[in-house]
């Protein structure tokens, strides 16, 4: 049956019907790889020893 009370949700993000755009599990998801992705980018050592300094 409808219910015409509860508002319509629809996610801009990844399509579904079910859930609004900031309770998207794939949004979640897709923001957890990016956040380990840029952690371990900027994880590596800088080796400076081999540098020449003038």
């Amino acid at each position: 049956m409808l219910h015409p009370d509860t508002p319509a949700k629809c996610c801009s993000y990844c399509g579904g019907r079910d859930h609004d755009f900031e309770a998207c599990p794939k949004r979640k998801a897709d923001a957890e790889k990016e956040t380990a992705a840029r952690g371990r980018e900027g994880a590596a050592p800088i080796d400076v020893t081999s540098e020449t300094l003038p």
